[in-house]
C-alpha cells in the first residue's frame, strides 16, 4: 500500500470497524436494558412473529381465567336460590301431608294453605330476586330448552304449531294467524301462561329467518314458513335457541362454556303435567281440601326432582370451570415460558456479548488514533 497524505486509508478502516462495533455494543445494550433478545423485527423476524402471538394468547387467557371465576361466581349465587328453593318445597310438601290427616277439617286446611300460598309465592319471589349483574338467574332466561336442535313443527290445524324435541319440549307454543300474520309464542299453560307476539310480513308466500322473542330470550328461525296456508311440509323447520350465557375460557372465540339453569318459577315447577301455578283447573295449587292436598303432594314431588336436576347442572358446572380455569393457569405458565424462550435475553450471555464489544470499541477508539498519527510520519521524509 502507498503511503499518500490526501487518503489515510487506514484511518478509513478503523472507522468502519469502530462504527460496527459501536453499533453491535450499542445493540447488546439495547437488549440488556429491555430484557428483550429482539429489539427490533430485523433481530429475529419469525421468533418475533411467534412470540407476539404467544402474548397475544396470554393476555386473552388471563382474561379467560377471570371469566371462568366469574362464571363460577354466577353459579353459586344460582345454587343459593336453588337450595332454598329445595327447603321450602320440603316445607310445602310437610303442608300438604299435615293437609291429608283425617284429624284435619277443611277449616284447618284452609288455614295451612294461608302458608303453602305465602311459600308458593316466595319461590317466584326467589326466582326473580336471585340476580348476579341485574341479570335474573332462575327465571328461566339462562336456559336452552331447543338449543341447536333442527326441530321439526308439528302442527294441528293451521292455528297452531307446537315446537318438538329438546328436553323442554311442549314448554313453548307457537301460534301463527295468517290472515294478520301474528306469531305468538306462550311458555306455560292456564293463569300462568306468558305470551309474547311478533307481526310478520305475510304479504310473501314463504319466511325464511329468525324471529326473536325477548321476553323468553327466544329466537325462533324458520326455513320457506308458509305463511299461507301454515301448511305442515317437510321443509317448514324451526330451530330454537334461547338466552344461555356463554363463557370464553380460551384464546378462540369458539372455546366456550354455555351456561343454562333452570327456571324455578311456579310455572315451570311440577309433575310434568301439572304446575304449582296451575293444577290442572287453571288455578294454582292449594292444600285447601285433602283431595287438593293429595294432588299437591305429586306436583311438589316433580318440583322437588326438576330442583335436584337443576342443582346437579349447576354443581356440574361449576365443577367445568374450575377445572377450565387450572387449565387455562398451566398453559398460562408453559406459553410464558416458550414465549421467554423466544423474546427474553439470557442476561449472562448478552452480558459476556457486551463486554466483547466493548473492547473491541475501545481497540477501534485506539487504532483509529494511531491510523490519523501515521501520515504525520510523513513529514520526516520532507526533512
Amino acid at each position: 500500500m502507498a503511503l499518500t497524505a490526501t487518503t489515510n486509508t487506514t484511518a478509513n478502516t478503523a472507522l468502519r470497524y469502530l462504527s460496527q462495533n459501536n453499533a453491535a455494543a450499542s445493540s447488546s445494550l439495547a437488549k440488556l436494558s429491555s430484557g428483550s433478545r429482539i429489539v427490533k423485527a430485523s433481530d429475529d423476524a419469525a421468533s418475533l412473529a411467534i412470540g407476539t402471538k404467544i402474548k397475544a394468547d396470554v393476555t386473552a387467557l388471563k382474561q379467560a381465567q377471570v371469566n371462568a371465576g366469574q362464571a363460577s361466581s354466577l353459579l353459586q349465587v344460582a345454587d343459593g336460590g336453588l337450595s332454598q328453593t329445595t327447603d321450602i318445597l320440603m316445607r310445602m310438601k310437610a303442608l300438604a301431608v299435615q293437609a291429608q290427616s283425617g284429624s284435619v277439617s277443611d277449616n284447618e286446611r284452609g288455614f295451612l294453605d294461608k302458608e303453602f300460598q305465602a311459600l308458593s309465592g316466595q319461590i317466584d319471589a326467589i326466582a326473580a330476586q336471585t340476580k348476579f349483574n341485574g341479570t335474573e338467574l332462575l327465571s328461566g332466561n339462562i336456559a336452552t330448552a331447543f338449543s341447536a336442535i333442527g326441530t321439526a313443527i308439528d302442527g294441528s290445524g293451521a292455528a297452531e304449531l307446537k315446537l318438538t324435541g329438546g328436553s323442554e319440549a311442549g314448554a313453548y307454543t307457537v301460534a301463527y294467524d295468517d290472515a294478520t300474520g301474528v306469531l305468538t309464542v306462550t311458555q306455560g299453560t292456564g293463569v300462568g301462561a306468558e305470551s309474547q307476539s311478533v307481526t310478520l310480513d305475510n304479504t310473501d308466500t314463504a319466511f325464511t329467518g329468525s324471529v326473536a322473542f325477548d321476553q323468553f330470550g327466544l329466537e325462533v328461525a324458520f326455513t320457506a314458513f308458509d305463511l299461507d296456508t301454515v301448511a305442515i311440509a317437510a321443509n317448514n323447520t324451526a330451530t330454537v335457541t334461547s338466552g344461555a350465557m356463554s363463557f370464553q375460557v380460551g384464546v378462540s372465540s369458539s372455546d366456550t362454556i354455555d351456561v343454562t339453569i333452570a327456571d324455578i318459577r311456579t310455572t315451570a315447577l311440577g309433575d310434568g303435567t301439572n304446575t304449582l301455578s296451575d293444577d290442572g283447573s287453571g288455578s294454582p295449587a292449594s292444600i285447601g281440601t285433602a283431595a287438593k292436598a293429595a294432588g299437591a303432594v305429586d306436583i311438589i314431588d316433580g318440583a322437588l326432582s326438576q330442583i335436584s336436576e337443576g342443582r346437579a347442572d349447576v354443581g356440574a358446572l361449576i365443577s367445568r370451570f374450575e377445572f377450565a380455569a387450572a387449565n387455562v393457569a398451566t398453559t398460562i405458565e408453559n406459553l410464558d415460558s416458550a414465549r421467554s424462550t423466544l423474546l427474553d435475553v439470557d442476561m449472562a450471555a448478552e452480558m459476556s456479548n457486551f463486554s466483547s464489544k466493548q473492547v473491541l470499541v475501545q481497540a477501534s477508539v485506539a487504532m483509529l488514533a494511531q491510523a490519523n498519527q501515521m501520515p504525520q510520519q510523513l513529514l520526516r521524509l520532507l526533512n
